[in-house]
């Protein structure tokens, strides 16, 4: 039901024509309170809310959103690679956090989670930076240093 409730949201929420270096600036500062709040999670045995999963399915889907701004945008390939890593680690963790029968399950999810979020804001401000200059760094054509599938991508953030 959880997760009925979160795509719900997440088709509801509005869309913009392109994402933006202000998309990857506010994505930044999400980042940055998901952080705090998974950390609060961490250090406690309180249970998962419903509105901290809508927050991370919301993270996942404005990663993949600024992943094909990056590409779209003639940015570096890995950025976008980034993001897309970024969106699918989050729902991956999403859905271990729903699935987690044990303690250490659910640490581990939340620690995962951490770490991206404290990832993510580094990305976020390199990410509008680089959009800021109009085309982010200069990319060969046709060089792509990680796959857009999802297989690839998982592997890499092993």
């Amino acid at each position: 039901m959880k997760r009925l409730i979160a795509s719900l949201v997440l088709i509801a929420l509005p869309f913009s024509a392109a994402a933006s270096p202000d998309l990857a600036r506010d994505w930044g500062t999400k980042a940055s309170t998901l952080y705090e709040d998974t950390i609060e999670l961490l250090e406690s045995d309180a249970g998962i809310p419903d509105t901290y999963e809508t927050e991370i399915g919301r993270f996942a889907l404005t990663a993949g959103r600024l992943g094909s701004w990056i590409d779209g945008s003639g940015g570096p390939s890995d950025l976008g690679c980034i993001f897309r890593g970024m969106a699918e680690e989050g729902e991956t963790q999403l859905m271990a956090l729903e699935s987690a029968e044990t303690p250490d399950a659910r640490e581990d999810s939340l620690q995962r989670l951490a770490t991206m979020f404290s990832d993510a804001e580094a990305i976020a401000a390199a990410a509008a930076l680089s959009g800021e200059k109009g085309r982010p760094s200069a990319v060969h054509a046709g060089q792509n240093s990680c796959a857009a599938n999802s297989e690839a991508t998982h592997a890499a953030l092993q």
